[in-house]
């Protein structure tokens, strides 16, 4: 039995139908991200508050040098520990993802070295109870922060980044006065770091507004 040949108008109709939905494929959630990002500015901005709170118990703990009023070592540095530095016009320029993404990267870090110097403060200063909980306080915040971060990247369609954890259990043989600077050094770039993450923030709620519900 012959083949049938397909109508030209069906052909036309199909192609047209292809056509259709190309066009209404699904969309990044954008009212999902705009709610997420606005809560998420408000948990940087309690974490802003709380960060600055933490250096000062951090030092006066540590006793001297590091509780004296004449200490200074803010530009010191510890290898690994991110760092939220950087030209301002470049942070002007970077683009929704890039400015998302680093943000991920940098906490996904600090999360493990503060399990880091909270074990080590556990050992150093197991009678200060409120550092210690303040650490952990903290970490609970960072991770909260991660899951916003990622669900906000997911309502974009955004890649949620790869890491991988850079700690080795050589950090902990250190001596005490070494995991003294250490734990100062990521309570200092933390509070660095959510210092711009505000700002980051701030920015992402401007270009991402709350949708208006009628009532």
């Amino acid at each position: 039995m012959p083949a049938q040949r397909a109508d030209p108008k069906a052909r036309s109709l199909l192609v047209v139908c292809a056509v259709f939905l190309h066009v209404v494929s699904p969309r990044p959630d954008l009212p999902a991200a705009a709610v997420s990002i606005n809560q998420t500015f408000n948990l940087a901005r309690h974490m802003q508050l709380n960060s600055t709170v933490l250096v000062h118990t951090y030092l006066i703990h540590q006793g001297s040098p590091f509780s004296d009023p004449d200490f200074g070592a803010q530009r010191i540095g510890y290898e690994g520990v991110p760092s939220a530095d950087m030209p301002f016009l470049t942070w002007c320029n970077l683009s929704d993802y890039d400015r998302l993404s680093q943000n991920y990267k940098a906490y996904k870090k600090f999360f493990e070295f503060l399990v880091l110097v909270r074990n080590d403060q556990m050992e150093l200063n197991s009678d200060k109870e409120d550092l210690v909980e303040m650490l952990k306080t903290t970490q609970l915040h960072i991770r909260g922060l991660i899951n916003n971060l990622t669900s906000i990247m997911e309502a974009l369609e955004f890649p949620v980044a790869r890491t991988e954890d850079t700690l080795t259990l050589q950090a902990t043989g250190t001596n005490n006065f070494e995991k003294k600077v250490r734990g100062y050094v990521v309570c200092l770039k933390y509070k660095e770091w959510i210092d711009r993450t505000v700002k980051d923030f701030a920015r992402l709620a401007k270009k991402f507004p709350l949708p208006s519900f009628s009532p």
